[in-house]
């Protein structure tokens, strides 16, 4: 499953493993790539929150 996330000049790609429960994060900031490993989707949502992102549909 992916997820992604956008907000001004910030965009987040969540991608879960095949249980869903697992996620990996790459966090898009103003030309910045921080990657994340092993988070859960609560915390997936709220890195997104605390950057002000809302959920691409």
């Amino acid at each position: 499953m992916i997820r992604r996330y956008s907000g001004d000049k910030k965009s987040i790609e969540a991608r879960s493993d095949d249980n869903g429960r697992t996620w990996s994060v790459k966090l898009f900031d103003t030309g910045r790539l921080t990657e994340y490993s092993g988070g859960t989707l609560a915390e997936v949502d709220a890195l997104a929150s605390k950057h002000r992102m809302m959920l691409d549909r």
